[in-house]
């Protein structure tokens, strides 16, 4: 049950944004009452929260097996993440609300959860970083964690213009390019 209103709220968000999107609309979706909606999830933002949880979930179930590839050079790790990690958000709309000045200037109730993951990537960046420094592939003086960092805040700020501007279909052809420039310079 918790399932099915996740997903037709998720539809429902996606198609009409945050602020139009009723409990109403999404009971209707879901073919449940409103009250059902409540009982689980408590409040719209609550519920938009779980559904924003999920889609970062996606993210990074996505990720773990690209991190856990020990096999790999780190720059070829690295670069598979970050194509992952665009292709992935780009199939994120409820999240890509939340890049909106209009939305996070507004409501705070997801910081916790955009934290988290956060923190997360870099802690997994972190870590390929440093396995990189020990095969002697990158050369990286000073804090890993700051390269980390600002690696995940470089990538958090393209996330505006690619998905809200429409911009990512026109410079996706590029990104390769990007990345490359990203790793040569951290190479050996």
């Amino acid at each position: 049950m918790r399932d099915k209103l996740l997903e037709a709220a998720g539809f429902t968000f996606s198609k009409f944004g945050y602020y139009k999107t009723s409990m109403e609309d999404i009971a209707e979706k879901a073919q449940k009452s409103k009250g059902s909606l409540y009982y689980h999830f408590g409040s719209k933002e609550l519920l938009f929260e779980a559904v924003v949880f999920e889609e970062l979930k996606r993210l990074t179930n996505a990720l773990k097996p690209i991190f856990d590839k020990t096999d790999l050079d780190s720059r070829q790790v690295l670069k598979l993440y970050m194509l992952k990690r665009m292709e992935v958000l780009r199939n994120a709309p409820n999240y890509q609300e939340t890049l909106r000045p209009s939305f996070y200037e507004h409501y705070t109730f997801l910081d916790q959860i955009k934290t988290q993951i956060t923190e997360w990537e870099v802690m997994q960046i972190s870590k390929l970083l440093k396995q990189g420094l020990m095969k002697e592939e990158l050369e990286l003086p000073g804090d890993i964690t700051v390269y980390a960092q600002v690696l995940v805040m470089l990538l958090q700020g393209l996330e505006p213009n690619f998905y809200l501007k429409g911009e990512y279909d026109r410079l996706e052809s590029y990104f390769d390019n990007l990345i490359q420039i990203i790793t040569k310079g951290i190479s050996k």
